[in-house]
């Protein structure tokens, strides 16, 4: 009897951990993200789930993908948390922005978008990046089974993480409703694609790791193809400049304003 019910109670905590978003059982607590793991074809993509702030399964909410950056990649579901808006994740900004948060966790030696010929060329590769398809499919799985506003999905991204923010927008267009790329690199060729959603780039004009001059030459690529980004260089700033981003007055009421067209 004791085998069984140990049994019984491991695959219990298995298809817990493994399961894709399920309406909020009973006694969750949206406090917290709650980590999970998402499985297609044999690879894993682990993730943190933050519900809104006394969740209604009635009603509609908006979703927001963050990507970190390469220094939290792995799978200790973990490090991904360090860097997240923390203007979202207080009871004040919970409170004001009720949404449903993503946080995937890119495993070590993978990247969210790969440049082949970086730096002598911007161009990405034709299809994206495993950890990129494993967040693709994840987002349509949340929205099929949980209460998200399909006109009100948003991403964001730090570093290697903006510029896969960047990437999932130009691969999935009709998905996403608005951005937030933070010290990013993107494939100028693909801004046309991109040109009508809402995008606010932000960038150090220090920056040694990823040059202010990639920001630049986005901007310039959505605004020659009729778009209208908003960009924000920080001068003197170098690349860490994350918390500055997120900490800027009226950023996350423009985003949670924007609305598919």
């Amino acid at each position: 009897m004791r085998t069984c019910l140990l049994v019984t109670l491991a695959l219990l905590l298995y298809v817990n951990e493994t399961s894709i978003a399920q309406p909020a059982p009973v006694g969750l607590d949206h406090q917290q993200f709650v980590p999970r793991t998402y499985v297609e074809v044999g690879d894993t993509l682990r993730y943190r789930l933050l519900y809104p702030l006394d969740y209604n399964a009635r009603k509609k909410y908006p979703l927001l993908i963050y990507l970190h950056g390469n220094g939290e990649r792995g799978n200790d579901n973990q490090r991904p948390l360090l860097r997240v808006p923390a203007a979202l994740t207080s009871d004040t900004g919970r409170q004001r922005y009720s949404c449903f948060m993503l946080v995937p966790q890119c495993p070590t030696q993978q990247v969210w978008v790969d440049f082949p010929n970086f730096p002598r060329s911007l161009r990405t590769s034709d299809q994206p990046t495993r950890p990129a398809q494993l967040t693709l499919s994840l987002i349509d799985e949340l929205i099929d089974q949980l209460a998200i506003d399909t006109d009100r999905v948003y991403i964001t991204g730090y570093s290697s993480g903006g510029e896969g923010s960047l990437d999932l927008l130009t691969r999935r267009p009709t998905l996403f409703t608005a951005a937030i790329p933070v010290c990013s690199v993107a494939d100028t060729a693909r801004a046309k694609s991109i040109q009508a959603i809402p995008v606010w780039l932000f960038h150090g004009s220090a920056d040694s790791v990823n040059r202010a001059e990639y920001s630049r030459l986005m901007v310039a690529a959505l605004r020659q193809h009729g778009g209208s980004p908003r960009y924000t260089e920080y001068r003197g700033a170098g690349h860490n400049i994350v918390q500055q981003t997120y900490a800027e007055g009226g950023l996350f009421e423009w985003l949670f304003s924007q609305k598919k067209r």
